[in-house]
């Protein structure tokens, strides 16, 4: 069993699980006598903490493992220091600009619980070190492990109060518990292990590193939440749950994806293993597309019947917004920022962003006065292709690395085509 469990393959199967746990939360949640609207609270919880949070934070985690893979000590402390302080000026941000959120983005609706999302905040976002802690020192099947129980936990805290009859709020308590949970058990590893030294000159290093790609990141992911904010001021708690439960693409392209992405960049730190890590991001891209660009079809094919089944009624409009973010596909499976951010070359990454954010707002604002919900959605498509074909470009031209390189081109090209046409198929015909 363990000659199948390496570095990439666990580390998917973490974000496959954590992907799957907030799935089956929101099917429970369907299930329960929780109201539509209860629901639309948790979402809102969720998307406002990731929306003050996920920029700087996965900037900095993406920045750690290179540097890490040229360190002989993790410095995953030092790392943790930097996380802590930015998640309680993060929540000491949101505290203070409150009325900003409820005013001018949540429709003059308040933040749901605050006190539970700041304390989300300052213990769940530093606790996402435990598993770059695993993945930095190669302990994949600690990483198996650690989801599997983590996650189960989770689970359990945030769907039995509703099942048991109780309100969002206590499901809410049940989520910050976990974060709590996981903030401990960093504590215990990095005691364990002998992790407590502190490097201002990491700090520094990873600072500098970081700075780039947290900039890049906020560009790029606040594509997501501006389109989620889109939503919040112009409509109610339902449509935004509507929104919300279609805004997922496949979960398996995005965390298959951005798995092996994260854990080849160590691998692309080592320049003279240039031409060998090109051919296992080659080889790794190939297996996932015969897998991925096939499930997709499928889905694409049976959602619009599906979104009514497994949740309920009421969500069946998320069908159309879970098919446009189906084929985010052909983009997530073309990676150039994998080799830019692994050689540290970090500035294209940052204005293909903010490239990205200008396209998609802007798409999203027209488009939405048109297709509703559905416009934002085929904004992002456009703005994350866009993005990437761009960071092709500059790998070309900075490195003289061809897409052929790193992705099988013809294969990419007719699953590619085929997807949309499936697409289309599917929304002016069978739907």
């Amino acid at each position: 069993m363990k000659r199948y469990i390496n570095t990439i393959s666990a580390f998917q199967f973490y974000q496959l699980v954590k992907y799957a746990t907030l799935i089956l939360i929101g099917v429970v949640f369907t299930k329960t006598a929780l109201t539509q609207n209860s629901i639309g609270e948790y979402e809102t919880f969720v998307f406002i903490a990731g929306a003050v949070s996920f920029f700087w934070l996965n900037g900095l985690l993406k920045a750690l493992l290179p540097l890490s893979a040229q360190k002989d000590k993790s410095n995953i402390f030092s790392a943790f220091v930097v996380i802590q302080l930015f998640s309680l000026i993060a929540a000491l941000l949101l505290f203070l600009l409150q009325p900003l959120f409820s005013g001018f983005l949540l429709n003059n609706k308040e933040i749901p619980e605050i006190g539970l999302l700041l304390l989300f905040l300052v213990f769940g976002i530093p606790a996402y070190l435990v598993e770059y802690f695993y993945l930095i020192k190669k302990q994949n099947s600690a990483i198996i492990i650690y989801a599997t129980i983590s996650f189960l936990i989770q689970f359990v805290l945030v769907v039995l109060p509703p099942v048991l009859g109780y309100g969002i709020t206590i499901a809410l308590k049940g989520l910050v518990i976990s974060s709590v949970l996981r903030w401990l058990w960093l504590w215990v590893l990095l005691i364990s292990n002998s992790e407590i030294h502190f490097s201002l000159a990491f700090v520094k290093e990873h600072l500098k590193l970081g700075g780039p790609l947290v900039a890049a990141t906020f560009l790029s992911g606040s594509a997501q939440f501006v389109d989620g904010f889109i939503v919040t001021s112009k409509f109610n708690d339902e449509t935004f749950a509507v929104f919300r439960y279609g805004a997922r693409e496949l979960p398996l392209a995005m965390l298959l994806a951005n798995a092996l992405s994260n854990a080849l960049l160590s691998d692309f730190a080592i320049k003279e293993n240039l031409k060998q890590n090109l051919a296992k991001l080659k080889s790794s891209v190939s297996k996932l597309m015969h897998f991925l660009f096939p499930v997709t079809a499928v889905l694409l094919l049976i959602s619009h019947s599906a979104f009514p089944v497994i949740f309920n009624a009421q969500f069946a409009g998320s069908a159309t917004i879970f098919n446009v973010y189906l084929l985010l596909i052909i983009s997530r499976l073309l990676m150039p920022q994998t080799i830019l951010n692994g050689l540290k070359i970090t500035k294209p990454i940052m204005y293909a962003a903010l490239f990205e954010l200008v396209i998609n707002v802007a798409l999203s604002l027209i488009l939405v006065q048109f297709l509703g919900i559905a416009g934002i959605a085929i904004a992002t498509f456009v703005a994350y292709l866009f993005e990437k074909i761009y960071l092709a470009i500059i790998v070309k031209s900075k490195l003289n690395i061809a897409i052929a390189d790193y992705i099988p081109v013809n294969i990419y090209t007719l699953y590619s085509v085929g997807t949309v046409v499936i697409f289309i198929f599917v929304e002016l015909i069978i739907k």
